[in-house]
């Protein structure tokens, strides 16, 4: 870990802040040196873990430092990186938010994604997260999905040929 405490170094990435506990204000950001990692990672744990949280956050930093990534993820949930909405607008989360889900909470679409907006505003604020931070994000990197046997993402065929699918 890094003695730093400026998440905008260069080749430090950001990890998160010290916490006693869920209920305590965050502390001192916890940052790792870039040249602490290696060049190749793979992580594993059980559901619930937070795999995907560490898996996000290594990514954005990597991306902020100009580090190209190549992703493989089964599963598909760090397909989140492309969530990435600098104004954070209302507008931005409501087609990604369930109907169904807004629905149980009493409230309609609109004012749902209202409040999700609301919710990921402060929450990146108390982290030192701002909305400069994310559009950076947005413009530090290229990110594609590629999905295999799927047109959900950008097709690609491996395993008949290695021919590219038609445009």
């Amino acid at each position: 870990m890094s003695k730093r405490t400026d998440i905008e170094h260069p080749a430090a990435f950001y990890v998160g802040k010290a916490v006693k506990s869920p209920q305590a204000d965050p502390g001192p950001p916890v940052l790792l040196e870039a040249g602490d990692l290696t060049t190749h990672a793979v992580c594993v744990g059980m559901t619930g873990s937070g795999k995907t949280g560490l898996g996000v956050g290594l990514l954005e930093e990597a991306a902020l430092d100009g580090i190209p990534s190549i992703v493989i993820d089964p599963k598909g949930d760090l397909t989140n990186l492309l969530l990435t909405f600098p104004e954070l607008r209302p507008a931005d989360f409501r087609p990604w938010l369930s109907a169904d889900e807004a629905k149980r909470r009493d409230l309609t679409l609109d004012a749902y994604a209202e409040k999700m907006a609301k919710t990921w505003r402060e929450g990146l604020a108390r982290w030192g997260q701002g909305t400069e931070r994310i559009a950076r994000l947005r413009a530090a990197a290229e990110f594609n999905i590629y999905t295999p046997g799927s047109e959900a993402g950008l097709p690609v065929a491996v395993l008949k040929t290695f021919a590219p699918p038609p445009s």
